[in-house]
Formats: structure tokens, sequence, C-alpha cells
């Protein structure tokens, strides 16, 4: 872990299109996670870039963490602050040197993410 502290990373958790009556160039989304680890707390907000390029920044909160034996990386969420977001059903885990989420979906179906260093976004 001691490689992705203090460095933002982040994952494209999800592409949402809205169906309009017309035919407009802005309709659709990305979504992105993204984490910043420091030694005691992890730092999580969503990233929306419409695909118009406009882009809203929604800071989740931040939370203690702790690696744990199997590699799990516990995040002690506050319940209130990650409902209704990508966070909520979040799970991460450090995996060949990578950070992997791994979010339970509404249908039941698990996906998993690797989380990126980026610079800018």
């Amino acid at each position: 872990m001691t490689n992705h502290l203090h460095k933002k990373l982040i994952s494209k958790v999800d592409t949402i299109y809205e169906e309009t009556p017309d035919d407009n160039p802005c309709a659709g989304s990305e979504i992105y996670l993204m984490l910043v680890f420091d030694e005691k707390q992890i730092h999580i907000s969503e990233k929306e870039i419409s695909s118009c390029n406009k882009s809203s920044t929604h800071k989740i909160g931040m939370y203690d963490w702790k690696l744990v034996s199997n590699n799990t990386i516990e995040v002690d969420f506050i319940t209130k602050e990650v409902e209704g977001t990508y966070a909520e059903q979040l799970q991460l885990e450090l995996r060949d040197s990578k950070v992997i989420g791994i979010i339970t979906h509404l249908n039941g179906n698990e996906v998993e993410y690797v989380f990126k260093e980026i610079t800018t976004i």
C-alpha cells in the first residue's frame, strides 16, 4: 500500500445515457470513483464527466482504513454518507500491488475495477 499513499487513484465505474426527445450531445456521462489514501484515512469522491466534457465532483467523505491479513482494505464507511453513491457497495483489496474495487450492483452482479494513479482528469 505504501506505493499508493498520497496519490489520486481513479476508476470508471459507470456510463449513463439519458433518453431525450431530441439529439442532445450532452445526454450521456461517465462516473468515476476517486480514492486518495494517507496512512490512516481514505478520501473518496465521485466525478461525473458529461459527454460534452462538463465535469462535477461530489465529495463522499474521509474514512479510517486498514489493510488486513488477507489483503482486504477495510474501510470504516459512514453508512449515511455513502448511501446512494457508488461507494455504498464498494469493497477494496490489494491484489498484485494494485488497488481493486469490487462493487455489487443492484442486480446482484459483482464487478471489479482497477484503480490507477492519475495526475489530471
